[in-house]
């Protein structure tokens, strides 16, 4: 039980630290630059590999994180101002994790997964509007209560048995997609003042991602049924976000969303090695979200 609660709170807080501090936080101080932020999207890739990999006699997961947490934590106090080098640091400390934080999930602790995933879409909604640059006491409660949650794990183990499973890498491919697309989405409506959806709806946000979570989970469809929900829901959302219908598209996105997330996730805890894996949230995590947002800024799509 106690494991339990403190892998939700791990990966709970570590997601909202991602949400609020990386995706929302940093690269709104920085306004999107890429230029800019190229140093955290190198760190992240770099951290993402280390991540799968054996550091000397440092074999345990655990302690990775505790490290990568540390330094995350030291990270915090200078958010939002961080020059290229600190900025390396923190893609480093945030892509260690990127990897080890799924791997550490049973592939039958689905629903520790889930309640994960709704902390971090709950507190991702309802402080997305706050002021991304005054939210150093987020950098520094997130990171705290997820170093906290390490410890209470330092003697827990990851049973090799119950990830059985490795998928062909073009399994992966459709998780890409739909990462890329909503990256892309994302940053287009984030900078889009006329659908300002987070502020106007923010209660209905948080409602439907938490729909979107209990619909992955309890309705089970078969993996080529799944894919074509999530497209056709996709293509309704990015042709509400043309109409500027705000107010359906914060009930229809959210959902998706959260439905999609569930299935990577779900999909990426169940790999058994932990180097594919660290080598798939490369372009699952880094590549597909980073040319989502580069996409959504040269304004091609919308």
């Amino acid at each position: 039980m106690i494991y339990s609660i403190a892998l939700i709170l791990l990966l709970g807080f570590e997601l909202s630290y991602y949400l609020l501090i990386v995706q929302t936080g940093v690269v709104a101080h920085y306004s999107s630059d890429l230029i800019i932020l190229f140093p955290m999207f190198m760190g992240g890739v770099i951290g993402t590999i280390l991540g799968g990999f054996s550091w000397g006699g440092i074999k345990n997961p655990i302690y990775k994180i505790m490290t990568a947490l540390s330094l995350q934590l030291v990270l915090s106090f200078f958010y939002p101002y961080y020059n290229s080098f600190t900025l390396f640091l923190l893609g480093l400390s945030v892509g260690v994790m990127a990897p080890l934080g799924i791997y550490l999930f049973k592939a039958k602790q689905q629903k520790e997964l889930l309640f994960a995933l709704a902390i971090a879409y709950t507190i991702g909604t309802y402080f997305f509007t706050y002021d991304p640059n005054g939210r150093i006491f987020m950098a520094l409660i997130f990171t705290a209560i997820a170093l906290l949650s390490t410890l209470m794990l330092r003697n827990y183990v990851v049973e090799i048995d119950s990830k059985k499973i490795s998928h062909p890498y073009l399994q992966y491919l459709p998780l890409m997609l739909w990462i890329f697309l909503d990256s892309n989405l994302f940053e287009t409506l984030s900078r889009h003042e006329d659908l300002d959806i987070w502020s106007k709806y923010t209660f209905i946000i948080i409602i439907f991602h938490l729909l979107g979570l209990i619909a992955a989970y309890y309705f089970k469809i078969s993996k080529t049924k799944q894919h074509v929900f999530i497209a056709v829901i996709f293509t309704l959302s990015y042709m509400f976000s043309y109409l500027e219908w705000s107010f359906v598209l914060a009930m229809i996105y959210p959902f998706i969303i959260s439905y999609y997330n569930v299935s990577v996730f779900m999909t990426l805890s169940k790999e058994a090695s932990i180097t594919k894996l660290a080598f798939m949230m490369i372009f699952v995590g880094w590549i597909a979200s980073g040319l989502g947002l580069a996409l959504a800024l040269s304004r091609a799509i919308h």
